[in-house]
């Protein structure tokens, strides 16, 4: 059991010395400050278990000497942890001083009075009070860096987190032995202890061995857990679209995250920084002008830096190349082919999301704009029609003087053409109003029969003498909630296209009817007709539909774009039926006030007649059987 022990011993005293020997490699590979210190604690820790180890197994035959020498490298050891704590989380000057002059004090103190190494020596009382001040020293020293790393893990990447952890589990842990060795009495030199000791010891070593260099397996099973965060964050960064300055702040704090990174900066085409954090705009604008234009992502340097621990990735953006700068902090990872592999994929989805960004404004801009060419255009354009409609009234009635057989024919014509100025500035005026918010219902319990009576009157001057226009309703009421003006609107806008699309004449028909809980009003013509393809095209804003037939049709393409509009903030909707050549039935649907049989049993609880229709064409009034 014995001679286990002393292997085990061994071995793991051999894995520390290795340990050391391997930061002290990388150390001189990379010239960094922190790395140094790192390299000197776990160096000099190492050659303490080491020389210790020896110790015991010669005997402590070594002499004074050896551990003398034993002790400054522990005492060393333990302040160089407190210098690697400074250069990541800096110490105050005072207090960096303070530390090294308590730390020579003891470690003199311990010379002074020749601590006895071997345990079997009993230690008088100035020997026990020098050994007690040199564990508690190194134990203040470690401890501190210990509460200070765990402390700062919080809210960090987690390959940074895990890291910092790591070193503070690690010397946690030699601090758990080297405390129970030094107040444990008796019961820290047996057997039992010893073993206890080495499973610590073993712990402790794969902790401060990944602190300083993990492998690329450990850093993806730390980073396990922020992928499906990871995962939800691209999704909004590319679906969700607010100013370009906010997405990029967003996207700036998974740069930092997702390779442990101190400092993130994003760069607009034109050079404007989009988000900044953890690094100065000068040195980022440097590293961002060496952006390489092949749209490779590239290792360099920061000003005063032995080592790349910057990475410089191209954004492709539609109006030219702009550029995300990621660097290493003190205690980040070192960049690598992992590191930039992972920042390639995410500045792709930052370049999308950020020209999505960009055509979301323009879009935006472009809609402000147009909103406000509608509310100006149709408000400049309604005084001079006013005039003109005056006039054209006074000649009508002969105020101006009699007019002649031409002259009339003229003045029809004009109040035509005035009558489609008027209507196309309405749709222009509620367009804008809609698109503002602006455009408030009036609502009441109104008659659609009425209302699609009025319509027809409104667009009765549009129709050529070839048109044949239709009002079809049924005898009873039927009674909507709404607002009698948007009504008229719809209606006359559906009418109107019936007339304008139908430039060969023919019979164009406004049926009013209900079926239990909702009211129509359909359109029939039997005009050009539109392509089924085309039909979604037909209700969006400034949108036409080009056809040869109709190519002399003017408009604006918002009639069916805001009757639609109009029908869905009444609760109801419009439907095409429709086919090239084959006319087109345009229906409006909306929600009846009292469903009819409700209408029925209140209007008329005696046996109802046969249903009949009140049908008005071109002025004549008729009523038939349904």
């Amino acid at each position: 059991m014995t001679a286990a022990l002393h292997l085990v011993q061994a071995v793991v005293s051999l894995s520390f010395l290795a340990l050391g020997l391997l930061t002290v490699v990388d150390w001189l590979r990379h010239r960094e400050r922190s790395r140094r210190y790192l390299a000197l604690a776990f160096m000099t820790l190492g050659l303490t278990i080491a020389l210790s180890q020896v110790n015991t197994m010669t005997g402590y035959r070594l002499g004074a000497l050896v551990g003398d020498l034993t002790l400054i490298l522990f005492m060393t050891s333990g302040f160089a942890l407190l210098l690697f704590r400074d250069s990541f989380i800096p110490l105050s000057g005072r207090l960096r001083v303070g530390a090294l002059m308590v730390c020579v004090g003891a470690t003199a103190l311990a010379l002074a009075t020749m601590v006895p190494a071997a345990p079997s020596i009993k230690p008088t009382g100035l020997q026990f009070a020098a050994t007690v001040a040199l564990v508690v020293v190194w134990s203040a020293c470690v401890i501190e860096p210990i509460v200070r790393f765990w402390g700062a893990s919080r809210g960090r990447p987690a390959v940074q987190r895990a890291r910092l952890r790591a070193v503070a589990g690690g010397y946690g842990a030699i601090v758990i032995i080297l405390l129970v060795a030094g107040f444990g009495g008796s019961a820290a030199t047996s057997l039992a202890a010893a073993w206890l000791f080495e499973l610590i010891a073993v712990i402790a070593l794969p902790l401060l061995y990944v602190s300083f260099a993990p492998p690329k397996w450990l850093r993806r099973l730390w980073r396990q857990q922020e992928e499906d965060q990871f995962r939800d964050a691209v999704y909004d960064l590319v679906l969700f679209s607010p100013d370009r300055p906010t997405l990029a702040k967003r996207a700036a704090e998974w740069g930092l995250r997702l390779v442990g990174a101190d400092g993130v900066a994003i760069f607009d085409a034109n050079g404007e920084i989009l988000a900044l954090r953890g690094i100065d705009p000068e040195p980022a604008s440097q590293l961002a002008r060496q952006a390489d234009q092949h749209r490779q992502a590239q290792l360099l340097a920061t000003s005063g830096s032995s080592r790349n621990n910057a990475i410089v990735l191209p954004l492709p953006l539609d109006v030219g190349a702009g550029a995300m700068v990621v660097v290493s902090g003190p205690y980040t990872p070192f960049f690598g082919s992992d590191e930039v592999g992972r920042l390639r994929s995410y500045a792709a989805n930052i370049t999308a999301a950020l020209d999505r960004a960009r055509v979301t404004e323009r879009l935006a801009a472009l809609e402000k704009t147009k909103s406000q060419f509608l509310n100006l255009a149709s408000h400049e354009l309604r005084s001079p029609l006013g005039v003109i409609n005056g006039y054209l009234s006074m000649l009508e009635q002969g105020a101006l003087g009699q007019l002649t057989e031409s002259g009339v024919r003229a003045v029809e014509v004009l109040k035509t053409k005035a009558l489609e100025m008027n209507l196309l500035v309405a749709q222009m005026l509620d367009a804008a109003r809609l698109e503002d918010g602006r455009l408030a219902l009036k609502r009441d319990r109104v008659d659609l029969r009425d209302v699609a009576g009025e319509a027809l009157q409104v667009v009765r001057p549009l129709a050529a003498a070839g048109h044949d226009l239709s009002l079809e309703t049924p005898p009873r009421q039927v009674i909507v909630f709404g607002d009698v003006d948007r009504l008229t609107t719809i209606i006359s806008n559906l009418l109107e296209n019936a007339i304008k699309y139908s430039p060969e004449g023919g019979k164009i028909r406004c049926i009013v009817g209900a079926v239990e809980h909702t009211a129509s009003v359909s359109v029939v013509d039997n005009g050009v007709g539109v392509a089924r393809e085309d039909i979604p095209r037909l209700f969006k804003r400034f949108e036409r539909i080009e056809n040869r037939k109709t190519s002399h049709v003017a408009g604006t393409g918002l009639g069916l774009y805001l009757s639609r509009e109009l029908a869905r903030q009444h609760g109801g909707d419009i439907q095409v039926e429709s086919g090239p050549d084959a006319g087109s039935t345009f229906t409006l649907s909306l929600p009846l006030a009292v469903p009819l049989h409700e209408a029925i049993e209140t209007v008329s609880p005696t046996p109802e007649p046969a249903p009949r229709l009140h049908i008005v064409t071109d002025g004549e009034s008729e009523t038939r059987l349904a």
